[in-house]
């Protein structure tokens, strides 16, 4: 499901998405039932870091008030942005820009980190482990459990942030084939995190 300019959708349909972005599922409750069904999805939104959508450009002026640019970020409430995993900002694009990676590589490192995923016995993709199965699958060196834990106090990062950023990291080290989360997959789940 994409959403492009994302805070120009009223609160009310981007408040009724926490729940089945987090739990997978839509809940319906009526006087006299209640009803649930499968919602498992991949959500994608994209937004402008201003009104204007200047504010990052190097060679065009930022038209906007900061009271303007704080009102428009504000219409994302903050539990709504803790259910999204992974936050990038993008940059203008060059023309000597290239692509690092190829899309059929990149296809193959993916398989590859599935397969990796399915053999140390896992029955769902990372995004979608249960809490209870954290301790099982994103099992982490001692270094980088150390930095989590600085990370936790340094960023005050809530109980479903942390948990988001354990998942995260555990693809990035299931793309590095490493049986352990180490430092490095850590620090980079930690810089997809909002800022």
């Amino acid at each position: 499901m994409f959403f492009d300019e994302l805070p120009h959708f009223s609160k009310a349909v981007l408040e009724s998405l926490r729940e089945p972005m987090q739990d997978g599922k839509i809940r319906i409750s009526r006087v006299n039932s209640k009803v649930e069904y499968p919602a498992k999805f991949l959500f994608v939104g994209a937004m402008n870091p201003c009104p204007c959508g200047n504010l990052l450009d190097a060679h065009k002026e930022c038209r906007c008030s900061d009271l303007e640019i704080q009102k428009y970020k504000n219409r994302l409430s903050e539990p709504f942005l803790d259910r999204i995993d992974l936050h990038v900002t993008m940059q203008n694009v060059n023309v000597d820009d290239k692509a690092s990676v190829s899309s059929k590589e990149m296809h193959k490192r993916v398989v590859e980190a599935h397969i990796f995923c399915k053999q140390r016995g896992q029955k769902e993709f990372n995004a979608h482990l249960q809490d209870k199965d954290l301790d099982i699958f994103c099992r982490m060196d001692n270094e980088s459990y150390e930095t989590l834990q600085t990370a936790i106090s340094k960023f005050s990062l809530s109980f479903r942030s942390i948990k988001k950023i354990q998942k995260v990291a555990r693809t990035i080290a299931d793309l590095n084939k490493s049986e352990l989360i180490q430092k490095e997959h850590l620090l980079e789940a930690l810089s997809y995190r909002r800022r």
